[in-house]
């Protein structure tokens, strides 16, 4: 069964997606701030950061000092639809 956002959408021709853009960062160093890593990936300002973790995402601030690991995944989002 629809629901009625599913129903309202196709009524207006509307469809809502999500785009996730990929860059990839290296660095000279291990410990950066969350502010360098999101310079790094041209993020704009308003989007917070956070690092995919084993158990869930973790948030990292912009002033926060982060120690790199080799395949560190990180990913941003409008401070308004933050996890």
């Amino acid at each position: 069964m629809q629901s009625h956002t599913e129903d309202t959408e196709r009524e207006n021709g509307r469809v809502r997606i999500t785009v996730m853009v990929q860059s990839h960062s290296s660095f000279d160093t291990r410990l950066v701030t969350g502010r360098e890593i999101k310079e790094s990936a041209t993020v704009p300002a308003g989007y917070a950061l956070y690092r995919k973790a084993g158990g869930g995402n973790e948030p990292v601030p912009d002033d926060a000092l982060v120690e790199l690991r080799n395949g560190d995944h990180f990913f941003a989002r409008l401070r308004s639809n933050a996890p």
